[in-house]
């Protein structure tokens, strides 16, 4: 018998799968040289780490970030200098003047509204009137119930309203007849009779002036 013929030609259904794998093995080739890849920055170095500082190590709290310190000084910049003032430092004493509903309140410094001190005033009770000069430096507050103008006194007593004023605010119980007199009758306090108090003003004699 006659030998194999090496030179036998192949069917082409072998040919197809020769060429199908060893199109495979070129793929996973190809594609474990792409994991196997150094990865390069675009700059051409290495990615930058982060330094940490000595002094951050020993802290048992994050550093407070740019952006925490903005929003503290906002909350500041947005804080009404007009609202209710903290408690005065010392405790406020007894005063000397009878209790009354209405107060005098002096060393107020600008700027504020009229609608402000009230507002401020009507945390310590009901506001029935107030009255305040040109200048708001002294103003008159009468509320409904002694209570609530003796709470109002030891609030705000040496307080600072509004919180820009360099000074501390001076509370204490008004004098019915001053306060008519200063006011030209637009308050009139509980203690004090109008038609006794007009007549006492028409009776006391006018200073004369002086001529040279």
């Amino acid at each position: 018998s006659s030998g194999i013929n090496a030179e036998w030609p192949l069917r082409p259904g072998l040919i197809e799968v020769k060429l199908n794998k060893e199109e495979e093995n070129n793929e996973a080739n190809l594609a474990r040289g792409r994991r196997n890849r150094p990865i390069r920055t675009t700059s051409g170095s290495e990615p930058k780490k982060k330094v940490v500082r000595k002094e951050d190590e020993d802290l048992d709290f994050e550093p407070e970030s740019e952006h925490d310190s903005d929003s503290e000084e906002e909350k500041d910049a947005t804080r009404d200098p007009t609202a209710f003032p903290a408690p005065p430092a010392e405790a406020v004493g007894r005063s000397r003047k009878d209790e009354n509903r209405a107060l005098l309140v002096t060393n107020l410094i600008r700027p504020f509204t009229v609608l402000q001190l009230k507002t401020m005033l009507s945390h310590c009770g009901k506001v029935k009137s107030i009255w305040i000069n040109t200048i708001k430096s002294r103003c008159y507050v009468v509320f409904a119930t002694v209570g609530e103008a003796t709470r109002a006194r030891q609030s705000l007593h040496g307080a600072v309203w509004p919180l820009t004023s360099p000074k501390t605010l001076n509370v204490d119980y008004a004098e019915d007849e001053r306060m008519y007199s200063e006011t030209d009758g637009e308050l009139i306090g509980d203690s004090i009779d109008i038609q006794v108090f007009e007549e006492q003003k028409r009776k006391k004699p006018k200073k004369e002036k002086s001529t040279d």
